[in-house]
């Protein structure tokens, strides 16, 4: 679980950002959206420890600024948005996700074997364990980097817009790992664009505006404060009865 109050960072000669208070939970998908510049990202960085803050960020018992790097690794996994390209196998880069537990030099144990294999398995990348990440497809090198994150075994995982510039087969394979993995026990935290896809495979929605935390709340609920949503998006949520649409909320004027 991850519990933010009060907490606040801001960017050098850059605005301010504050996340009143937050409560991220195991066993459930939470999508962060607003529009650019709302705040999203930072949310996730402040969480790492890649900005400093004021205020409370703990993970689990202990606070974000107090862990090192590698023990808050073994609590939180995080994927970027923007993701490098080295040459490397698959495997290789799965393998990585286990690099907090015992550092780069240490021999891999065979539950550390173990880790990859079931990471591999979920993401469906088996058969491109031995493929060079250069010479796969967006889609399969982010699946292959989810693939990583989940080998590290971390309770939380966080994801930037994992299903960016994805086709829509590709987006609802990734969606389908992710339910997987919160129904397993994992709580993703997981920074979307697509506001019909973060109403419909949400547990809750955190809603984002100009640096505030403006909602906090299950995607049913938000979809009632149509003023809200109007004044941010330019449009409302509504949840349809039509089963032939892939997602159940749809944006409407």
């Amino acid at each position: 679980m991850i519990e933010i109050k009060n907490a606040k960072t801001r960017y050098i000669h850059g605005r301010s950002f504050s996340y009143q208070e937050l409560c991220f939970e195991e066993g459930k998908i939470t999508s962060v959206i607003g529009k650019n510049g709302s705040g999203k990202s930072t949310l996730l960085k402040m969480i790492i420890g890649m900005l400093r803050y004021d205020g409370n960020v703990m993970i689990g018992n202990s606070e974000s600024r107090d862990l090192s790097a590698r023990k808050r690794s073994q609590r939180v996994a995080y994927l970027p948005q923007i993701l490098k390209t080295p040459r490397i196998d698959v495997e290789t880069l799965v393998f990585h996700g286990r690099y907090p537990w015992h550092g780069s030099f240490r021999r891999m144990s065979g539950r550390d074997t173990e880790f990859v294999q079931r990471a591999l398995y979920i993401t469906g990348m088996e058969a491109y364990r031995h493929r060079f990440l250069c010479d796969l497809s967006g889609g399969e090198r982010q699946r292959a980097y989810l693939a990583m994150v989940i080998a590290q075994d971390t309770p939380m995982i966080l994801l930037d817009e994992p299903m960016t510039y994805m086709d829509m087969a590709i987006q609802k394979r990734i969606l389908d790992i992710l339910y997987t993995l919160a129904k397993d026990g994992y709580g993703i935290i997981m920074v979307s664009h697509n506001i019909e896809q973060s109403f419909s495979c949400s547990d809750t929605v955190c809603l984002l505006h100009e640096g505030n935390v403006m909602a906090f709340d299950p995607p049913e609920e938000l979809a009632k404060q149509e003023d809200l949503l109007y004044e941010v998006f330019g449009t409302k949520i509504k949840k349809s009865k039509d089963k032939e649409l892939l997602y159940p909320y749809v944006a409407v004027k």
